[in-house]
């Protein structure tokens, strides 16, 4: 912190900037700190406000351009989107300023990618086409049109609007109610071309998908088995690894094994414990998985703390998509609770922020089997098609738990079972 106090005010925001001789060691010492930080000690900085308020001229555009692309990396490496986002998008303005086009794309593509992982859909679809139609988009070159092209797909399967490769068209396949059978015969075959150590990416996503393919089947076993290989493949320090973990902690819980789906999610977390200040994105993956295991062991008090924490994370980071999943999930508390005007209430906020990314209500699930909660949490379904009790007015409903028949009757009988 010292350190970095030293290099802010001396180095950076300071009137050296001006000085013609002195201004290119500046910058250079400014991205070099700023790379150190990502490497060796990953955690916000002060430097952000002064980077921004140095005045460039047409010699320091690109210099200063550096500069914000090493605080977007330093920030990515933390998981804090909004801010990466934001530095990026600086970035971008003044390489395009400069006239360097590939690295204006490279920033371009990355933030859209974040906009995806945020649940900011259309504004990511957008970005992506929008520099496919721009003046710089035939001075790129092939290897650049080609990432445009594989996040703009990627962007695309969960509006489901299209795809490119075989992977991704079976994905979109199955995602959209295809034969699971047939789903999964063209996975395995795929996997058995994955054989080469740089194929490894590839052996990820087919596992996932076929991870994905057993738990909608209903082969619990099948499910963890593959995320065990993918956290085996990548290491448990690596992200693929800590949402794997998650993951097969989600698929314990739906096995009823609570207490060893709850050490998962602990393990899970131990590699990032390097960080100083805790990682945005790892917090949510963790809180969102603690509250679907808690919902899913009938622990609601938990699950209701859980969800909520997890919602004022997804405000901090705009994270669209586990917002609508934590709102959806205390709707379904309230359901199970047979409060049916505060389920409606938070159904009806989780549909509006499914109109916000561009996502159909009866979608929201479709390409995150294992955050969506079992099928014993109808709540959000029974909404969607307007059945009792959301087929009346608010304030006109019954207490459907005195018909022997309901649904949420043998939910809570399930529930007092497990507890």
């Amino acid at each position: 912190m010292n350190i970095e106090r030293v290099a802010a005010s001396n180095l950076v925001a300071s009137n050296l900037a001006y000085i013609a001789g002195d201004a290119e060691q500046t910058y250079a010492a400014c991205e070099q700190f700023l790379q150190c930080l990502e490497w060796h000690l990953p955690r916000p900085t002060t430097l952000t406000p002064a980077i921004s308020n140095i005045v460039e001229n047409s010699s320091t555009q690109m210099l200063k351009a550096n500069c914000f692309l090493a605080l977007a990396n330093l920030y990515g490496t933390l998981s804090q989107l909004v801010e990466a986002s934001q530095a990026l998008q600086a970035a971008e303005a003044l390489y395009l300023t400069a006239g360097d086009p590939e690295s204006m794309a490279h920033c371009l593509i990355t933030r859209a990618d974040l906009l995806r992982c945020r649940g900011r859909l259309i504004q990511s679809q957008n970005l992506l086409e929008g520099l496919q139609h721009s003046d710089s988009w035939m001075s790129l070159s092939d290897a650049t049109k080609a990432r445009a092209w594989f996040f703009l797909d990627t962007t695309r399967i969960y509006t489901f609007t299209g795809l490119g490769s075989k992977i991704w068209h079976w994905r979109a396949k199955f995602y959209h109610g295809g034969d699971a059978i047939q789903v999964n015969t063209h996975l395995e075959d795929l996997l058995l071309r994955c054989s080469g150590t740089g194929a490894a990416l590839y052996r990820r996503e087919i596992l996932r998908l076929l991870a994905e393919v057993a738990l909608c089947k209903g082969r619990l076993s099948d499910a963890a088995d593959n995320l065990q290989a993918i956290i085996e493949m990548g290491g448990k320090s690596a992200e693929n690894g800590l949402w794997s973990a998650v993951w097969k902690a989600n698929v314990m819980s739906q096995q009823g094994d609570y207490e060893l789906a709850r050490e998962l999610i602990r393990e899970a977390l131990e590699p990032s414990q390097f960080f100083v200040l805790r990682n945005a994105r790892t917090f949510l993956c963790q809180s969102y998985g603690s509250a679907f295991i808690e919902l899913t062991a009938g622990e609601y008090d938990r699950a209701e703390s859980y969800f909520t924490a997890t919602i004022e994370a997804s405000d901090i980071q705009s994270d669209l998509v586990r917002k609508a999943f934590s709102i959806c999930g205390l709707g379904e508390i309230a359901f199970a609770r047979s409060n049916s005007i505060l389920a409606t209430q938070r159904f009806k906020e989780t549909r509006s922020l499914c109109a916000e990314m561009g996502v159909p209500p009866q979608h929201l699930y479709n390409c995150f089997p294992f955050i969506a909660l079992p099928d014993k949490f109808n709540g959000w379904v029974l909404f969607l098609e307007g059945q009792s009790p959301f087929a009346h007015p608010l304030g006109q409903t019954k207490d459907i738990r005195q018909r022997p028949e309901s649904r949420i009757h043998l939910r809570n009988d399930e529930t007092i079972h497990m507890v």
